[in-house]
């Protein structure tokens, strides 16, 4: 009898939708990878949108979301934290748990959301004047960037709750609510940048107008869905604060905050001294990315997957899972970004043709996509090994992993090119040394099995 309770115990911790056993990395990766491209195709829409309107609206659009970044990585970091004590508590069957971090969560992202926000809309302009930008592409980045900054709070409500479900394993409730948001960024940019159906064209501030009103909508709709109490996620009692909650989001999150920050200042960093070089290379700067936030997109989705299953898995206790699905992640991610990074470069002419008509900033496009076609393998183990490690709550060694791969290898290289007076396509190679360094590092920092204990 003991043993035939022990066998239905067991049936049931796998058939319970809580449970690591009944997820998959492909299944997790999917519905994520496809709102992230959904995300990226939305991105495109907007850059064709300001591309009509000239270089200098490119250049300023892509100024004010590098700016933006800097935002998002208070909110990233929260997110970071959230998923990882949410898997945890789903995968140790502890859904109340994971209700209330959610909360707690939410309510600490939009408290340093907000605060973040108020810093950049003051000091904006400074900021903003750093990069060199001709005066009208400096007005137009500047309304873009106060504009965007106002929309904060509904931003982080949709990031934290995307971020939580994620990590419970409904990955299909946050590509609903995002699939509806991009849907309106799409008929508000086509709207409101141009002046289509009836609106008044706003030009680049159309453009940070759409962003904020469909992301304030998702708000409301992640907020309506999880009190309608039909997700996997409960409502939170009101009982949800307490000292060490608090503490252990904030020993995982901090981490993955001063990551971001560093990051996005070593972006910022990158960008500046790419800005010395004019217009044309900031711009084919901004219209690599947007193409290349495909193959980002891949990746990331299976970040979310590995540090789902990682953390999931050490919550009910199986760390041998945990590792064999941070392996299966990591060689998921490697094909996928290494085959879409092939396909972008042998067509990155057309491609880049598409988003403006300017044959420097084309030339410059090409370039660059090429560059990073060759590190793709590179990148996608940065995505899955680092994801499993933030999901098994070992934000400290990631930040270390960014800050030898940014700052010692890319920025230093930059700079050292920028000294020498070496041109541009030169600069751009710097991301090798930063790729190839972090992807060693990654690799034998999971190999190590030292993150397992983490939380402990």
């Amino acid at each position: 009898m003991k043993e035939l309770d022990e066998r239905l115990d067991h049936e049931e911790a796998v058939d319970s939708p809580s449970s690591p056993e009944t997820l998959s990395v492909w299944g997790l990766a999917w519905p994520s990878i496809l709102n992230n491209i959904l995300f990226a195709f939305v991105s495109i829409v907007a850059l064709k949108a300001v591309g009509a309107l000239g270089t200098e609206a490119v250049a300023a659009v892509g100024t004010g979301q590098r700016i933006f970044f800097f935002l998002q990585a208070v909110l990233m970091a929260t997110a970071t934290g959230t998923h990882a004590l949410v898997a945890r508590a789903i995968g140790a069957n502890k859904p109340n748990e994971a209700a209330e971090v959610t909360l707690l969560s939410t309510i600490v992202a939009i408290f340093f959301g907000v605060s973040s926000a108020l810093i950049f809309w003051i000091f904006g302009e400074e900021i903003i004047g750093a990069f060199g930008l001709d005066e009208l592409s400096r007005k137009l980045a500047v309304d873009y960037l106060q504009i965007s900054l106002s929309f904060v709070p509904g931003f982080a409500i949709m990031f934290i709750v995307g971020a939580s479900l994620r990590a419970a394993g409904d990955v299909i409730t946050p590509l609903i609510i995002n699939l509806i948001v991009n849907i309106i960024n799409v008929f508000l940019l086509i709207a409101l940048v141009n002046g289509q159906f009836g609106f008044e064209a706003l030009g680049v501030i159309g453009a940070a107008y759409a962003w904020g009103i469909s992301f304030t909508i998702g708000s409301i709709l992640s907020i309506a869905i999880w009190i309608s109490n039909k997700i996997v996620i409960p409502i939170p009692s009101m009982k949800f604060y307490t000292f060490e909650r608090l503490k252990q989001l904030i020993i995982i999150s901090v981490p993955a905050g001063i990551e971001s920050v560093i990051f996005n200042f070593g972006l910022l960093a990158y960008f500046w001294i790419i800005s010395i070089y004019g217009n044309e290379p900031i711009a084919a700067y901004n219209v690599a990315i947007n193409i290349l936030m495909i193959s980002f997109m891949i990746g990331h989705g299976f970040s979310i997957a590995g540090a789902t299953l990682t953390g999931q898995y050490l919550g009910a206790e199986n760390p041998v899972e945990a590792r064999r699905s941070g392996w299966k992640s990591a060689r998921l991610t490697v094909f996928s970004m290494t085959l879409v990074g092939i396909i972008i470069a042998l067509f990155s002419k057309p491609i880049s043709g598409y988003f403006i008509d300017d044959q420097e900033v084309i030339r410059l496009t090409v370039i660059f996509l090429w560059i990073f076609a060759l590190i793709q393998p590179l990148m996608g183990i940065e995505f899955s090994l680092g994801g499993a490690l933030r999901g098994a709550g070992d934000t400290k060694s990631p930040l270390i992993i960014t800050m030898i791969g940014l700052i010692c290898f890319r920025l230093v290289f930059a700079f050292l090119f920028l000294i020498l007076n070496m041109p541009v396509e030169v600069v751009f190679a710097s991301l090798i040394a930063d790729y190839l360094a972090k992807g060693i590092l990654f690799t034998l920092r999971f190999k190590s099995g030292r993150w397992v204990n983490a939380l402990n």
